[in-house]
Order: C-alpha cells, then structure tokens, then sequence
C-alpha cells in the first residue's frame, strides 16, 4: 500500500507524477490481486494528513489495468504486465 506525504490535493497530484512507476505497479499489484481474491474494492494508498484513502471499485478495475499498463512495462515489471493483460481481456468480454 502506498504512503502519500502531501499535504493538500494539489501536494498529492505533484507526488504522484513523481512516483509515477511506483504508483502504477501499485495500483496494478492490488487490482490483480483483488480480482483474483473475487473483492469489488481494493485500497492503494492511504493520505493520512488528510485522513483519507484512495481505492479502486470493481466498475473501474479495467480503466485502472489498461491506464497503468505502459508504466508497469517501464517498471519492467512483466509478470505483472502479464497477469494484467489476462484479467484485461477477461474484463473486455
């Protein structure tokens, strides 16, 4: 789970661009395992100065794999890139 340190909404925005590989293979890791746990929310990161998480619906699992994609190549992740091509194309049915 990730750990933001902004202070404001603008802070995190700024953070995250910085963090961007990060934050994907993250986001990517908890979505993969939360469809292969059958869960409909899963949690990635946490910002604890404003008392608030940032998580992933079921409704959005597919948008959060195809835009996270390319970063996790980056990342030279590619079991992950893998796992993530595969519920890609079972959530495109």
């Amino acid at each position: 789970m990730l750990s933001f340190n902004a202070k404001n909404i603008e802070d995190l925005e700024e953070e995250a661009r910085e963090r961007a590989l990060e934050v994907s293979v993250e986001v990517t890791t908890a979505v993969v395992k939360a469809l292969n746990a059958g869960v409909d929310r899963v949690v990635i990161g946490i910002l604890s100065s404003l008392d608030m998480d940032l998580s992933v619906d079921r409704a959005n699992y597919l948008e959060a794999l195809e835009t996270n994609l390319v970063r996790c190549e980056e990342a030279e992740e590619y079991e992950l890139c893998k796992e993530s091509i595969k519920w890609i194309k079972k959530l495109r049915e």
